[in-house]
């Protein structure tokens, strides 16, 4: 792309030391540059500023600036500069235009809201899969179409890399991609170069406030991703969120769904159980039959926000009753681990909020004869006011509350694990060494392999094991490393020792 089009699609832009470059390339991250093409776009950040790399990104080959603000960069030698007001807007729009607006091309569903935007956009894929799609994903377990899957450093990618996979996508025949779109990538812009024919709200509650500090302000993020449907497109909003009144007022004419009447999509009967659910859905296209493995009311409504959004894309009731079939897991998302043997239910969940645990124990209470035990941690430098809250909420539903650690990052374990312990009250604390008896209680155990260990062998028939907060993850971050740790390999480990 000429810099003569750049500068006719940026209207209003500045152009300092103007030649004629072509842009084959666009980096946020200067290290990234090997020359060749590359325009640099230079992000204001939380800690760094992009514009205190632009030397560098000049060093390393970067043919062009993208920057809010001048710098003395100057002179011989110098590269042609766009002033913007807004770099991440230009930025989204750069990288769409650049990769031929992949979005354009495809039949894209952007998914969000605090829980539940992994499990859908797994029940969509799979759906578009049984109705004869080529299914693409954008998500926070990984990125992937057809064979190919790649990491996922973010839940939604930074604009460069966000077109660039769905032009992948779009150029190997992909037809349908189902997206995460996080309030983080909403407030910084890196989707606004897509358009959307779904995009689904599922529910808000307090998580990443020490980013957005209200939930006003997080709503408000949320909420950005109405404005990037295309014309025609539609809304699915969560009727039984308390936020579900607000969303509605900025997508007017949205499919609502609920677990009761009074929405367009909803179940004329269920049943929750140990094995999964079973369903009779209620939608304007007809009656849909749920069978799946997935458990929990919470998994229903995940449910019914696919059926809704596949209604609006006009899919088949019969093609969307086989996806949800067809769907045999979600990983770290209440995901069943076994052991050879073991009398007891034992479960992986990505939960790391107080509503999220909450709603993961409450499901598992209801389909538990037993007592339920449950390890869990708090990330660290993430909102601290959330650590007492599900404290209290683990051992409210828990007979044990095993406390460990999470992804501590630059924090004390036993910081965070202190702040948790705030919120349990009038509760035994049990020894981490201590035989636990039938007393309610909780214990410490800072070591996230112990505690997994430690809360199988106190399980005994009848019990279940509920290891939160990581799910899908297979790393823990220990200051500034990354070492390998996965709750589910060190579970099914642990259940097989007591075989």
């Amino acid at each position: 792309m000429r810099l003569e089009l750049i500068e006719r699609h940026l209207k209003g832009c500045r152009v300092l030391d103007p030649a004629d470059v072509e842009v084959t390339g666009i980096s946020c991250d200067s290290r990234s540059i090997r020359g060749g093409g590359v325009l640099f776009a230079a992000l204001p950040g939380e800690h760094v500023d992009g514009n205190d790399f632009i030397e560098d990104a000049v060093r390393r080959g970067a043919v062009c600036i993208l920057t809010e603000r001048e710098t003395d960069i100057r002179g011989e030698g110098a590269v042609p500069m766009i002033i913007v007001p807004d770099v991440r807007e230009a930025l989204s729009g750069l990288a769409s235009l650049l990769s031929g607006e992949p979005s354009k091309r495809l039949a894209l569903v952007g998914v969000t809201g605090t829980n539940g935007k992994t499990t859908t956009t797994y029940l969509l894929e799979a759906i578009f899969s049984e109705a004869g799609f080529s299914a693409g994903v954008v998500g926070t377990v990984n990125y992937r179409y057809g064979t190919r899957v790649y990491p996922a450093p973010h839940t939604t990618p930074q604009a460069p890399e966000l077109q660039g996979i769905l032009k992948e996508m779009a150029d190997s025949g992909v037809t349908h991609c189902a997206m995460e779109v996080s309030s983080h990538a909403l407030e910084q812009k890196r989707v606004n170069g897509c358009g959307f024919d779904c995009v689904v709200f599922t529910n808000l509650t307090p998580e990443h406030l020490d980013y957005h500090k209200t939930m006003e302000e997080y709503f408000n993020a949320k909420a950005l991703l109405f404005g990037l449907l295309k014309e025609g497109g539609r809304a699915v909003v969560n009727r039984d969120d308390p936020w579900a009144d607000r969303a509605l007022t900025k997508a007017p004419g949205a499919v609502t769904y609920s677990l009761s009447e009074g929405a367009e999509v909803h179940p004329l009967w269920y049943k929750l159980s140990e094995d999964g659910i079973r369903a009779l859905v209620a939608t304007p296209a007809g009656p849909v039959e749920v069978s799946s493995v997935l458990v929990g009311d919470y998994n229903l409504q995940n449910i019914l926000a696919s059926i809704a959004a596949s209604i609006v894309l006009g899919i088949d009731a019969r093609a969307v009753e086989r996806g949800i079939f067809a769907l045999e897991r979600v990983p770290g998302r209440l995901e069943k681990v076994s052991g050879p043997g073991n009398l007891f239910n034992a479960y992986v969940d990505y939960a790391h909020t107080p509503d999220a645990l909450e709603r993961a124990l409450a499901t598992l209470a209801g389909i538990t004869t037993g007592r339920i035990i449950t390890v869990f941690g708090c990330g660290g430098n993430r909102d601290r006011t959330k650590r007492p809250r599900m404290g209290e909420a683990a051992a409210r539903f828990s007979a044990l509350t095993v406390i460990t650690s999470d992804n501590p990052r630059d924090e004390d374990p036993l910081s965070i694990i202190g702040e948790i312990e705030a919120g349990i009250k009038g509760v035994r604390k049990y020894d981490a060494d201590e035989f636990f008896s039938d007393e309610k209680g909780y214990m410490v155990i800072p070591e996230r392999a112990d505690a997994i260990r430690k809360a199988v062998t106190a399980a005994r028939q009848g019990d279940t094991v509920l290891v939160a907060g990581k799910g899908h993850e297979d790393y823990q971050i220990i200051g500034p490393k990354r070492v390998h740790f996965d709750d589910t390999e060190v579970l099914r480990s642990a259940l097989a020792a007591m075989s």
